[in-house]
């Protein structure tokens, strides 16, 4: 489940709007951008993609878990909420993300289960565990094309 390897490449568009594109993917450009007062809005900020990344990743955890369990489930629905607030230095920060996720067994024979996995599978995904304990990111700046 999922590459060893991630890549996207971002492309500025205008001001905070930015082309996203994954090398070696057959799937399009995703368009981010910020919210207003300084971005567009067409398309979604860091937030709402981190809260995508993370909520995508358990979700798809979760469905994983449970398939190798075989216990049929209801299609799910997952809601990410993000909090974001000053630190000590006032600058915005991301403090909290709550996840719900909603789903149940088609079988209630599966219960027992279904909820062995419910209590295992956060464990097992890759992007909530990192970014709960914090991921180091080395960042660069150098000159660009002209």
């Amino acid at each position: 489940m999922g590459e060893p390897d991630v890549a996207a490449e971002l492309e500025q568009v205008e001001r905070y709007q930015f082309r996203a594109t994954y090398p070696d993917q057959p799937f399009g450009p995703l368009i981010v951008d910020e919210p207003p007062p300084v971005g567009g809005n067409r398309g979604p900020g860091p937030g709402r993609t981190l809260a995508t990344a993370v909520g995508h990743c358990l979700s798809s955890t979760l469905v994983n878990t449970l398939e190798r369990a075989h216990v049929a489930v209801a299609p799910l629905r997952t809601t990410v909420q993000v909090e974001v607030g000053r630190n000590e230095r006032g600058r915005l920060r991301v403090r909290h993300l709550s996840v719900h996720i909603s789903t149940r067994p088609l079988h209630e024979e599966d219960r027992e289960r279904f909820d062995h996995c419910v209590s295992i599978f956060e464990d097992f995904c890759t992007v909530s565990g990192a970014v709960r304990v914090g991921i180091p990111i080395d960042t660069h700046v150098a000159p660009g094309p002209a």
